[in-house]
């Protein structure tokens, strides 16, 4: 393993070791849950961007979504910049600096979605706002114009975003592409809590117990359909090009033959990269050579567009 993949590696466990997570799912649910409650949108202040509040609605709620360019530009392409949290942590407001510092890269207009988590509804309705704010973004691009960045949990949504459209028979064109870092899957059958478990230890940042206890807490005590929960399991027609990006060193990793095989069964254009030696969400920031050249051909995909 090259050097610096293992200081970042041996950073992240030094972390775990000083500060263990929870594993019990009624303890998980509670801590996300007061985390949650605490968390107040606010429009950032700041220099050469522009922000704007908009107001996504669905039949059980109104959510914000932030829509961000660079000053002075007029950008001829948008981004569905989808943060991480599993479905049930509420770290939008945490997360939005990774949009902002996309935005000096891409000349883009950026759509950030305050989705709400798995404590106030079943994950349907967090599928169900991420679905409308892509709605909203093609009163104003179209889809050719438009690719999705998910980072973990948004990954998910991303890809779920997809079925979404297949299922419900919305028939809106989906986006040009669709890049995931990370996308998660809750194991639908023994067979695939085999290929969980042998990820078992290796992952400093999420351990197997929490896939199935945040699968657990995204039903809210509700039938959901299969695809909501173990999302690799999606209906992936109909889309534009699919990137997937996981670490070797993180337990989600498990879920890449399973989206593959969809992925195949869909007839999607796909693509899908396991780097050696990193961690979940590898490619959010450029720290070394392995997250520098992930994070710049994702740049790339988003200019290009």
């Amino acid at each position: 393993m090259i050097l610096s993949n293992k200081l970042i590696m041996g950073a992240l466990w030094l972390l775990h070791f000083l500060n263990p997570p929870t594993l019990d799912v009624d303890a998980i649910y509670a801590h996300a849950k007061k985390h949650n409650e605490r968390q107040v949108f606010k429009i950032p202040r700041g220099r050469g961007i522009d922000y704007d509040d908009l107001s996504i609605h669905t039949e059980i709620d109104s959510y914000h979504c932030l829509r961000m360019k660079r000053k002075g530009h007029k950008p001829e392409r948008a981004v569905l910049y989808i943060c991480g949290g599993g479905g049930v942590y509420d770290y939008c407001q945490a997360q939005l600096v990774l949009a902002k510092r996309l935005l000096r890269r891409v000349d883009a207009d950026i759509y950030y979605p305050f989705y709400p988590p798995a404590t106030k509804n079943p994950i349907r309705e967090t599928y169900r706002m991420i679905f409308e704010t892509y709605r909203a973004m093609l009163k104003h691009y179209s889809n050719e114009q438009i690719g999705v960045l998910g980072l973990s949990f948004g990954a998910t949504a991303a890809m779920t975003m997809i079925s979404w459209n297949n299922f419900y028979e919305e028939n809106l064109p989906m986006p040009a592409v669709t890049i995931g870092l990370s996308p998660g899957h809750v194991p639908a059958c023994q067979d695939e809590k085999d290929m969980l478990e042998t990820y078992r230890g290796i992952d400093p940042f999420i351990p197997v117990e929490w896939i199935d206890a945040f699968g657990h807490i995204q039903k809210g005590g509700v039938d959901l359909d299969h695809w909501m929960i173990h999302t690799c399991h999606g209906d992936f027609r109909n889309a534009g090009e699919i990137y997937l990006y996981y670490g070797e060193k993180e337990s989600l990793v498990y879920a890449a033959p399973i989206y593959e095989k969809s992925l195949k069964r869909s007839g999607a254009k796909y693509q899908i990269h396991i780097e050696l030696g990193m961690p979940h969400c590898y490619g959010i920031g450029r720290i070394n050579k392995a997250t520098r050249t992930t994070y710049d051909e994702i740049v790339g995909l988003l200019n290009e567009l």
